[in-house]
């Protein structure tokens, strides 16, 4: 008689097992298949419990039962779900969308830097977008201890951030967005001069100021080598750059105020190691984050005998180059005198 009821037990027993791997199997299954599951949002809050997580998950239809999941959880993978934006697919095998909660693997918000931002206003795009608070961001571009283990110059980070598309999560932190947009500046370098590690830190830093302001000058990228032509030609003989981009940028950065229509006289004398107008030399640090075109423009110049530029037609952005006074002077009165017919 016993050995009949422990042959019932252990039958029970094995039925209860079977029955409950039968359960656990099916319920472990994706809830769509992938033609008819598509990617949709889903956001874990800040607070919110794992089990409540994985309730409104199965009330939202992205998984069949979350009573697998929890108990899951409980004896298998104990762990937190991360707070934060997600991008989930109800074709995906429950296990698996567990798995990319736990790892925080956010929605990825795409963004797309233009050339010749500051720091501050790449700062601000960067914020609207949600991935991070500008506050944050513009701390850290005058921080040596992050330039100094980026190996950039201690004197700042603008002009090492490249412009490009990128895809970051919501609140990423300031630094590692800082890191990546160095790295990709340094792997374009790679592209456009790859002996720029055997320049001097000053040539370096010379080089990518000159792109700053190139960046800022060119509209037209056949342009910027010429362009750059022109700058050099002046360094070498002393001559002040006269760019009227770094005047602007005393002008909406020093000073804070909006971009000018125009430019005066007066601005031309504002009194700022940024004012090339007003300095000889080169400003002391990059005005811009400048794009690969800049780039290529200022470590690989054309060979002109150019000292002068000026708007032909305003446009298509183009200029008209000269190497004398005189010409560029006539030149200047041909646009003047154009743009006053019109």
């Amino acid at each position: 008689m016993a050995k009949k009821i422990v042959l019932i037990l252990i039958s029970l027993v094995l039925l209860c097992g079977t029955g409950l791997f039968i359960y656990g199997h099916n319920n472990l299954k994706p809830l769509a298949t992938e033609e008819d599951g598509k990617d949709r949002p889903f956001t874990v809050l800040n607070g919110e419990s794992t089990y409540a997580v994985l309730e409104r998950l199965e009330d939202e239809q992205f998984l069949p039962n979350a009573f697998i999941l929890k108990l899951y959880v409980r004896l298998f993978q104990p762990g937190v779900i991360k707070v934060g934006k997600y991008s989930l697919n109800p074709s995906l095998p429950p296990l698996e969308i567990l798995s990319i909660l736990m790892e925080g693997r956010q929605e990825l918000i795409k963004v797309t830097i233009p050339e010749g931002l500051t720091g501050r206003q790449i700062a601000e795009l960067l914020e609207e977008e949600g991935i991070l608070k500008a506050s944050d961001f513009i701390s850290l571009l005058d921080s040596p201890a992050l330039a100094k283990q980026l190996g950039l110059p201690e004197t700042g980070l603008e002009g090492y951030l490249y412009p490009d598309t990128y895809y970051f999560q919501k609140d990423f932190p300031a630094e590692k967005v800082i890191t990546h947009l160095t790295g990709t500046f340094f792997t374009t370098m790679e592209e456009v001069y790859p002996y720029y590690r055997e320049l001097s830190r000053v040539k370096m830093k010379e080089k990518i100021i000159l792109a700053s302001i190139i960046e800022k000058e060119y509209r037209v990228p056949d342009e910027a080598p010429l362009i750059a032509s022109v700058f050099y030609n002046r360094l070498d003989i002393g001559m002040p750059l006269q760019s009227c981009a770094t005047v602007i940028y005393v002008i909406t950065e020093e000073l804070d105020k909006p971009h000018p229509d125009r430019i005066f006289e007066r601005d031309l004398k504002l009194e700022s190691p940024f004012n090339t107008y007003y300095n000889m030399a080169l400003p002391p640090a990059p005005i811009s984050n400048p794009g690969r075109t800049a780039l290529e423009a200022s470590f690989n110049p054309a060979q002109s005998d150019y000292l002068f530029f000026v708007v032909k037609d305003p446009a298509r952005g183009t200029h008209h180059f000269t190497n004398n006074l005189t010409d560029h002077n006539s030149a200047r009165r041909s646009y003047i005198d154009g743009f006053r017919s019109k």
